[in-house]
């Protein structure tokens, strides 16, 4: 199901145009350009390299930071696995920055599918993939 969601978002994207980078907005700002050098040796992958959908700014063996900057918004995932007393703790969250007016209004109209069949599918993945190489419930 996200398979498809994805496949008609992005034919919408290049009808519209909506997943180009703009040349303006190709010089702006990346989470990537705030790192430190400190954070920037110690990730364990380059930042700005391709993450499928994403650019990676950061992963760490427990954190991981990826952007992606498009003519529709500049968002970045977070995901964080915290060890907890006997458990681990998994941490998800998106942040999205409007680039254009559009914003808001394209992001009202995807949030049901985002909180609805994206984030559950991609925690169930991410369960899975858990249980698999951990054997944990």
């Amino acid at each position: 199901m996200v398979r498809v969601l994805l496949n008609v978002r992005f034919f919408i994207g290049r009808i519209f145009g909506w997943d180009r980078t703009e040349p303006a907005r190709a010089h702006t700002e990346t989470f990537a350009d705030r790192l430190t050098e400190a954070d920037r040796s110690a990730s364990l992958v380059p930042a700005g390299e391709r993450d499928g959908l994403f650019r990676c700014v950061y992963r760490f063996e427990n954190e991981s930071l990826s952007e992606l900057t498009n003519r529709t918004a500049h968002a970045a995932a977070l995901s964080a696995l915290v060890e907890t007393p006997g458990n681990y703790r998994f941490y998800f969250a998106v942040y999205v920055r409007n680039n254009v007016r559009f914003t808001p209004f394209y992001m009202a109209l995807i949030d049901p599918m985002r909180r609805l069949v994206v984030y559950p599918s991609l925690l169930r993945g991410v369960r899975a993939r858990w249980k698999r190489s951990v054997g944990a419930a």
